[in-house]
């Protein structure tokens, strides 16, 4: 499955320590379509329809409709970041249409819709559900990116945006994978998890407030249990209201949850990561009894406020310092590389890593503000800088370039690309001079950010470009310093560094010539 991995996490203003919402999401994305797009806002005359696409990121490719993994969208007459990158000119065929409402709103959009002019932010991740089913016209034409593109187009509040997605599922299917999805605005914040149907038309979802003043993260794993539809906190699809009504518990992951992708903790080490790293005094346990167990609570309060750089640094984590750190053993390597690659399915079979927030192929990785802030690090972020950008055209690296062709010079992706890869050959230390530019670039943008009035997009655009200049500077200065697996610098050249000793003694090392 191209896209299973990703990692969404709300934090509600009275949990923040600026009084903000905040929502983040990683796309672990196995290098698809990286590209941030800005979808201005549009009068459209009476009577018109909405055309409604498919998406080849939600399982798999699908030729007959065009719907491809890059691009993930090519539709001739939208935003020019919407043309084929790779220059194949295969429009995207809709596989369904609604009807058009009169004026829709500016927007940012990626594999997944992002957040609006109106302050409606989104984060998403995958589930394994149940049923698995295609598009249909008819049927199911909606997977979760279109539903979140249509409610940015239309809606200015969480609440209505998750009832307007409610009420499209119902009426005209969703398709794909489980899903789930965090929608808030400045200060109303919801959970809504989506599944295809049994019946293979129509769909089920549920929807669940966060209360003001906590934290709530997930990790491709349902985590909607019992559902009360009397609740004003809660929603639920018809389906699963008239169950209610008959007097059947409504157990939303029981109902739908196939369990973790890939292995057990797959999920769940990253939703504990999150609890250890800002409530540690809840002692969540690390050991479960089975992806149902009720062990960590649906939302938590955090220990303390959390700022913006918690969140930074909860997504450059690769559970350092915990009983998982995988920057330690063997597998690290003599320079404690935490990456680590995806196993085979033979390989699956006889073993597992653990499954860092921080993954080898993220994508990329934001954290939106409803004030119409989003904070995108186009890569990994264990190597990317945040930089802040508007709802408005971002500068042009960030809306181009596509992981099949090379392209540093044009690309942020790339751009950010080569040094991540590059610091796997001497990461603990190379590690180090990337964490310096990152505080270096995120530091001036905050300082930039606590202004009265908020920078208008041109001045956010200059400062994104000044941090992609410097990390074109930053590999130059990288590949000199390191070079040959040296530590080099202008007043040595040629200085050697002691490798990890456990590295060490793991490999034939101990074992090699000393004396005749």
């Amino acid at each position: 499955m191209p896209n299973s991995s990703c990692t969404t996490i709300l934090v509600t203003p009275s949990a923040s320590a600026d009084g903000r919402m905040r929502v983040a999401h990683s796309c672990d994305d196995a290098l698809a379509d990286h590209r941030f797009v800005y979808v201005p806002a549009q009068d459209w005359p009476e009577g018109a329809r909405r055309p409604v696409y498919p998406c080849g990121i939600c399982e798999k490719e699908l030729p007959q409709w065009n719907a491809r993994i890059i691009p993930r969208l090519y539709v001739p007459g939208r935003p020019d970041a919407y043309r084929d990158p790779l220059g194949q000119a295969y429009p995207t065929l809709p596989v369904g249409s609604i009807p058009q409402v009169r004026h829709t709103f500016a927007y940012l959009d990626s594999n997944y819709g992002v957040m609006n002019e109106a302050g409606l932010v989104f984060g998403e991740c995958t589930c394994r559900a149940h049923h698995l089913c295609p598009p249909e016209e008819g049927k199911r034409i909606f997977y979760s990116s279109e539903l979140m593109r249509v409610a940015l187009e239309r809606c200015t509040a969480a609440l209505e945006a998750v009832e307007l997605m409610g009420s499209l599922i119902e009426e005209y299917g969703v398709y794909g994978t489980g899903e789930t999805l965090l929608v808030a605005d400045a200060k109303d914040a919801w959970v809504m998890e989506m599944a295809p149907s049994s019946q293979g038309t129509g769909g089920l979802w549920a929807a669940r407030r966060v209360p003001d003043g906590e934290i709530f993260v997930e990790a491709n794993l349902f985590r909607l249990r019992k559902m009360d539809p009397t609740s004003p906190d809660q929603r639920l699809c018809s389906t699963l209201r008239a169950m209610a009504q008959e007097g059947q518990e409504v157990d939303w992951a029981a109902l739908t949850s196939e369990g973790e992708f890939h292995h057990p903790y797959y999920a769940m080490r990253r939703v504990w990561r999150v609890m250890d790293l800002l409530a540690p005094s809840l002692q969540a346990p690390t050991k479960l009894t089975g992806f149902l167990d009720d062990a960590y609570p649906f939302s938590f309060a955090p220990d303390r406020p959390v700022n913006l750089q918690d969140l930074f640094r909860i997504y450059r984590d690769h559970l350092e310092g915990t009983p998982f750190d995988l920057t330690k053993g063997v597998a690290a390597g003599p320079w404690g590389n935490p990456n680590r690659p995806r196993p085979t399915e033979e390989e699956a079979t006889q073993g597992a890593w653990e499954r860092p927030i921080s993954m080898v192929d993220t994508g990329y990785a934001y954290i939106l503000e409803p004030r119409g802030i989003c904070w995108l690090a186009l890569g990994r972020p264990a190597e990317v800088p945040f930089v802040p950008l508007a709802v408005a055209p971002p500068p042009a690296p960030f809306s181009q370039g596509s992981p099949r062709e090379f392209d540093p010079e044009g690309s942020a992706w790339w751009r950010y690309n080569l040094v991540s890869q590059f610091s796997e050959l001497r990461y603990c230390d190379m590690r180090q001079d990337i964490a310096r530019a990152q505080q270096r670039a995120e530091e001036r943008a905050m300082l930039a950010l606590e202004a009265p009035e908020l920078p208008d997009a041109n001045a956010l655009n200059r400062l994104a470009e000044t941090t992609l200049q410097e990390w074109k500077e930053l590999f130059a200065h990288m590949a000199v310093t390191y070079n040959q697996g040296y530590y080099n610098t202008p007043e040595k050249f040629s200085q050697k560094r002691p490798s990890n000793p456990q590295y060490l003694q793991g490999t034939e090392f101990p074992q090699g010539p000393l004396h005749y």
